[in-house]
């Protein structure tokens, strides 16, 4: 080979991450974090006052009737901001799409969030508090009753000085899932106001009852049709979920006889389902449990108990990130159900049963779309951490049926809790992070 075309081969193969580079930066130009923190913010304490509490009692999709309203109004936000072939079905899902604007065969990318709030607090009445500037101390949320977030409560709060704030004022906030849509619908608006902005084809998702499991059931997937997808679905500055519990759930059924007469219940047929019931929840391990389990150690939950006359059921999961934890797991409730089974003679220990939920998406993340979606944080400035996620279902759920979908950062903190509050300036970045990686997959050819 000629010196020279020697020397230009080499120079472009030098050139061309920098080139990559340039073309991520060019999104920025017209960029104001203080007006993205701004539109985020407001966006929040908006989507926070729609009561969308999931409904473990109610066996349809939406489980509450708020989350069709909440969907109906982002359907229409999303068509304001150009977004294309919106629509609302009849279990509230919302889709839609964002066209490419490139040449390129570009692959196509999803974003997720999820419309509902945790089942186990009300979403009612939510008077969210903007904190400007955070002093980096303290911050009280309510003085009746007395709430108060400190670093002991919210370790996060070390890292937020400066930064905006939104709280609830003495009960749930419900950033979680919200802080995501947000970010989401904030992402769309900056694509149509700014149609300089090169992307891919891009899909829009939110989905019902995500608390309750039940949203993979009715996501359309072959409708998706997208290459890869994000849910915004995670909580502090650059966490990049790339890994699930495996889950199953399980059903324990007992059966007594109650109805007669309690005051003759000696040397009786006389047999108490409920008492078989709290004997099988008390000899679950207590170590086990979920608050004295942290990083990848599993857990036994019990989330309902429910008694009609002489049948009580008891209902939980096995959460666990290797299939041998899974295994001890279940034989800790097996063990559990035959000792009430040997204790109470007179009752009926009827059945227990397990069903698989879904399993660890560790594999199922290719290597590439992992490295590019920490690239795009690297190039905001933001250290990506792959992080071992203990609640993420729909990205477990998507990438096992041929989505890899790994999870990023929404600022939201405390989630399920009166001490829940969104840390908007995680959120700008999270925001960023979704704009980079819109225009590094615009560069990206479509795998074949």
């Amino acid at each position: 080979m000629h010196t020279n075309l020697r020397f230009i081969v080499l120079l472009a193969a030098l050139l061309c991450p920098f080139a990559s580079w340039a073309a991520a930066t060019d999104w920025k130009a017209a960029y104001k974090k203080p007006d993205a923190v701004k539109q985020l913010s407001d966006r929040l304490v908006k989507y926070v006052t729609y009561d969308t509490q999931a409904n473990r009692q109610e066996k349809g999709i939406p489980s509450s009737s708020g989350q069709r309203t909440f969907a109906k109004a982002l359907a229409k936000e999303l068509k304001k901001n150009g977004a294309q072939n919106v629509r609302v079905d009849k279990q509230a899902l919302v889709t839609a799409e964002i066209p490419s604007n490139v040449s390129t065969n570009a692959p196509t990318v999803a974003f997720l969030a999820h419309l509902d709030t945790t089942p186990e607090l009300t979403a009612k009445d939510v008077k969210p508090q903007v904190h400007e500037n955070f002093k980096g101390t303290e911050l009280v949320i309510s003085k009746n009753p007395w709430i108060i977030l400190n670093s002991q409560n919210a370790p996060q709060l070390l890292y937020a000085k400066g930064h905006t704030l939104v709280t609830a004022s003495g009960t749930l906030l419900g950033a979680d899932n919200k802080a995501g849509i947000a970010i989401i619908m904030t992402f769309v608006q900056y694509l149509y106001d700014h149609p300089e902005v090169k992307h891919g084809p891009i899909k829009i998702v939110f989905t019902p009852d995500e608390e309750l499991g039940r949203t993979a059931d009715q996501l359309n997937l072959t409708a998706l049709k997208a290459d890869y997808a994000y849910t915004v679905n995670g909580s502090d500055l650059g966490e990049l979920g790339t890994e699930t519990f495996f889950s199953q759930s399980f059903k324990a059924v007992f059966e007594g006889n109650r109805a007669m007469d309690v005051g003759r219940a000696q040397n009786s047929a006389f047999a108490d389902n409920i008492l078989m019931a709290s004997d099988f929840h008390t000899l679950l391990p207590r170590n086990k449990r979920p608050e004295t389990t942290f990083g990848k150690q599993g857990f036994i939950w019990v989330d309902n108990i429910s008694t009609q006359q002489n049948r009580t059921e008891v209902n939980g999961i096995l959460r666990a990130f290797s299939e041998e934890e899974m295994k001890n797991l279940k034989g800790e409730v097996t063990n559990a159900f035959a000792t009430v089974k040997g204790l109470h003679y007179k009752g009926k220990a009827v059945s227990l049963t397990f069903e698989e939920q879904f399993k660890n998406m560790k594999d199922q993340l290719p290597e590439p779309l992992l490295a590019k979606t920490e690239l795009a944080m690297r190039q905001e400035e933001i250290m990506p951490r792959r992080t071992a996620l203990r609640g993420e279902t729909l990205g477990a759920q998507l990438s096992f049926n041929g989505i890899p979908t790994p999870s990023l950062f929404a600022g939201q903190y405390n989630s399920r809790s009166i001490l829940e509050y969104a840390d908007v300036n995680v959120m700008e970045a999270s925001l960023r992070t979704l704009l980079r990686l819109s225009v590094l997959w615009a560069e990206t050819p479509r795998a074949q």
